[in-house]
């Protein structure tokens, strides 16, 4: 699918259900055809995830932070948000790409989004989480800039990864 014509913007409050559905639904297609574990994981982490900031995005992450939605032809087909942990550092969460736009630049351009916004609010530092289950997310992080500072196994048997990313980043260029 072409993708050129994408383009970002915030997150509104009539966005809500467009973007729970699909991160939801991005998080279930991790589980598939993983053993029961991880999907009672996966699922544990969804209903998690609904409670605390999913299920009220605009309450959650404003007015301290910032939540991104990439939109093609009025629909969301991508999100990234960003809360407020101290001063100078903000948490990454959310991301997440429709599969029929996914490996088209889409992720960049929310993260570099997320990495301005950030930037002209003090942040010197990005921090986030991600499992095994998200291989291509833990890639993506990876290939964008982020480090690894730790991993453990939780109780559903799966790795967690804390990562990091200093913004040591020059945005008056271009």
């Amino acid at each position: 699918m072409n993708t050129n014509n994408f383009y970002i913007r915030i997150f509104n409050k009539e966005d809500q259900l467009d973007v729970q559905n699909m991160v939801v639904n991005g998080l279930i297609y991790t589980a598939k055809d993983r053993p029961d574990n991880v999907k009672t994981g996966i699922s544990a982490y969804i209903n998690r995830s609904i409670e605390e900031d999913l299920g009220n995005i605009y309450d959650h992450y404003f007015p301290t932070g910032v939540f991104f939605v990439a939109m093609s032809c009025s629909n969301v087909i991508a999100s990234l948000g960003a809360e407020k942990e101290s001063h100078s550092t903000f948490r990454l969460k959310r991301l997440s790409v429709k599969m029929d736009y996914r490996n088209q630049g889409i992720a960049g351009e929310l993260l570099n989004n997320v990495e301005k916004w950030t930037h002209e609010r003090g942040a010197t530092k990005l921090i986030l989480g991600t499992s095994e289950v998200q291989k291509d997310a833990l890639r993506f992080w990876r290939k964008s800039g982020f480090k690894v500072t730790q991993s453990e196994i939780v109780e559903s048997g799966i790795e967690v990864f804390s990562l990091m990313k200093n913004l040591n980043l020059n945005f008056n260029d271009g």
